[in-house]
C-alpha cells in the first residue's frame, strides 16, 4: 500500500492539526509495515522543524508549492496526485479539492464554524455556506471519514447527514515526552524566561472567542479573592486575528499584573510549563477534541474543564467538569482542586492512567485499519 498524507497544515509554528500530523506520521512509521508513506509539506518550513526527523526508510517527505486553503490547490493537488498515483490519499481538513482522483480518507477535527457560528463574527454567512458545502463534499467524496471524538462524529451526522457507517472515531494520542519528569532547574529557568513569580493556573491554546477566556479571567479574579494568595494566571497561545477582548478584560480586573499572556511559546517549553502549573483550566464552549487536557494529565497536573462538547470524553472521571458560564462555580472548583489534597491526588493519579490510554501508537493502528477499509 502506498499512502500520501497531505501535511501542508504543518506550519512553522506548531498548531493542533500540525501536531496531529507529525505524531500520527511518526507512529505510522513505527508500525513497521511494508507500506510506503509520503508526507506532503509546504515550502516554508524551517530547517530545524520537528517534521524533518520523520524522513527515513519507507517514510518520505516531499515539498509541494501549493499552500493549504488556496484556490490553486483545487487543481494543483489533483495534478500532483495524478502523477504520484498512490493507492490512498489521506486529507486532514475539510476543503478537499473537487477534482481529486483515487481513494480518499478525510480527517475532520471539528465543525466549530458550522455548529457555533456566533463565535466567529468575522466569518460571513457566505463564507460559512462555502465551508459547509466543502465539508459536505469532502465527507461524501471520501471512502472513510475519521472523526477525532464521538462529539465530532455526532456533529457530522447532525449537521451534514454523514452516514454513521462511514465515520470512524480515532482519538488523538499524547506525546511520551509529557510523561517525563522535569528538574527544578528547568522550572526555575522557565519561570525566569516568562516572569512567573508565583504558583500559576494554566490555559493553553489560541485566544479564540469560543475558548471562553472572558469567563476564565472572571473566574480567576473570584478565585484570587477567595483564596487570598498570590497565584498567577498564564494564558499560553497566540492572539487570534483582531480579537483582543481577553486582554481588555484582564486590564479591568484587580489582578491585571498577575495575568500573563504568552504569545509565542517554543514547543520545547510546553512540557515544563505544564508540569510547573498548579492546574490546567479549559473552559471552551466547543472543542473537537481537547489535546491540552491530555497533555496536562500526562504531565501530572489536575484539570478543570467545561462540560461542553468533546471535553467530558477526554476528562472522564479524572478531573472536575464545570458550567463554562458560571464563574463562581469555576472559582470554587479551582479552590477545591488546589486545597483538597485527597481530591488533587486522585485527579493526578486518574489523569495519568487515562492519558496512558491515549497513545499515538493506538491512533496510528486505528488509522491504518481505516486505510485498509477505504481500500476495500
Amino acid at each position: 500500500m502506498r499512502v500520501v498524507i497531505d501535511g501542508r497544515m504543518i506550519l512553522p509554528e506548531m498548531s493542533g492539526v500540525g501536531r496531529y500530523l507529525i505524531c500520527l506520521s511518526h507512529a505510522l512509521r513505527e508500525l513497521g509495515t511494508d507500506d510506503i508513506f509520503e508526507l506532503w509539506l509546504q515550502n516554508s518550513l524551517p530547517t530545524d522543524h520537528l517534521v524533518w526527523n520523520l524522513a527515513g526508510g519507507d517514510f518520505h517527505l516531499r515539498n509541494v508549492k501549493t499552500k493549504q486553503m488556496s484556490l490553486a490547490a483545487q487543481w494543483r493537488i489533483p495534478l500532483e496526485l495524478a502523477r504520484a498515483q498512490p493507492d490512498l490519499f489521506h486529507y486532514p481538513h475539510f476543503d478537499l479539492p473537487f477534482a481529486i482522483p483515487g481513494r480518499v480518507v478525510a480527517t475532520i477535527h471539528d465543525l466549530k464554524y458550522i455548529a457555533r457560528p456566533g463565535f466567529f463574527p468575522h466569518v460571513g454567512q457566505a463564507k460559512r455556506l462555502v465551508m459547509r458545502l466543502m465539508m459536505g463534499f469532502t465527507c461524501r467524496r471520501a471512502q472513510c471519514v475519521i472523526a477525532v471524538s464521538h462529539n465530532t462524529a455526532q456533529d457530522l451526522i447532525s449537521y451534514l447527514g454523514v452516514p454513521q457507517s462511514k465515520i470512524h472515531v480515532v482519538p488523538h494520542g499524547v506525546d511520551a515526552r509529557y510523561f517525563l519528569p522535569t528538574s527544578l532547574q528547568e522550572i526555575q529557568n522557565l519561570n525566569h524566561r516568562y516572569n512567573l513569580t508565583s504558583p500559576y493556573l494554566l490555559f493553553v491554546g489560541e485566544r479564540r472567542p469560543h475558548k471562553n477566556l472572558v469567563r476564565l479571567i472572571e473566574a480567576f479574579s473570584l478565585f484570587r479573592r477567595m483564596i487570598q494568595q498570590p497565584y498567577q494566571l498564564v494564558i499560553a497561545g497566540k492572539r487570534y486575528a483582531d480579537y483582543q477582548t481577553p486582554e481588555k478584560i484582564a486590564q479591568d480586573t484587580g489582578f491585571k499584573d498577575d495575568i500573563r499572556f504568552i504569545d509565542h511559546l517554543p514547543d520545547a517549553d510546553l512540557p515544563t510549563l505544564y508540569r510547573a502549573a498548579e492546574v490546567l483550566i479549559l473552559l471552551s464552549y466547543y472543542e473537537g477534541f481537547g489535546l491540552p487536557i491530555l497533555e496536562a494529565m500526562a504531565s501530572g497536573i489536575p484539570v478543570v474543564a467545561s462540560y461542553s462538547t468533546s471535553l467530558p470524553e477526554v476528562v472522564g472521571e479524572a478531573g472536575l467538569l464545570v458550567d463554562p458560564d458560571a464563574p463562581e462555580q469555576i472559582a470554587l472548583a479551582l479552590r477545591q482542586i488546589i486545597r483538597d489534597g485527597e481530591l488533587r491526588d486522585h485527579c493526578i493519579t486518574a489523569g495519568l492512567e487515562k492519558a496512558r490510554s491515549f497513545t499515538w501508537e493506538r491512533c496510528a493502528r486505528l488509522t491504518y485499519e481505516v486505510y485498509r477499509e477505504a481500500l476495500g
